[in-house]
């Protein structure tokens, strides 16, 4: 069984989902358009944006946290 150190809170396990979709969205944005004949630019940039804004979210809130510590 986990220790109560090892356990991670909902907040942690939130940031941790948050930057594993927007490492999904920026991988997974140029090979949408490869695969998509009707993508265009435009919808690779808002893919791929979508994506860093949510890392840069999850990464903003996991420093806040251990800034707080």
């Amino acid at each position: 069984m986990a220790s109560a150190s090892e356990v991670k809170t909902p907040k942690e396990r939130i940031e941790d989902a948050l930057r594993e979709i927007g490492t999904l969205l920026m991988t997974f944005a140029p090979l949408d358009a490869a695969l998509n004949r009707d993508a265009n630019v435009l919808s690779l940039l808002i893919f791929f944006a979508i994506g860093v804004i949510v890392f840069l979210i999850a990464l903003r809130l996991e420093r806040s946290r251990r800034e707080s510590k």
